[in-house]
């Protein structure tokens, strides 16, 4: 299902969109749900000391 919003529609045309994707069954809806994926990376490590030393390998 494709839904087409304007950049010029009103909220209430958007609020109408959403409740339609929401009342779709669930068989409908394509993709998948990323919530559930959402803080479940465990790391041992600081993301920020990570990439400076990814960055330093290319020297």
């Amino acid at each position: 299902m494709v839904i087409i919003i304007k950049k010029d529609a009103p909220a209430n045309a958007i609020d109408e969109a959403l409740k339609t994707i929401a009342n779709q069954p669930k068989k409908a809806q394509k993709g998948f749900d990323p919530s559930k994926y959402a803080g479940k990376l465990k790391r041992g490590f600081d993301g920020m000391e990570y990439q400076k030393q990814v960055r330093n390998e290319w020297n």
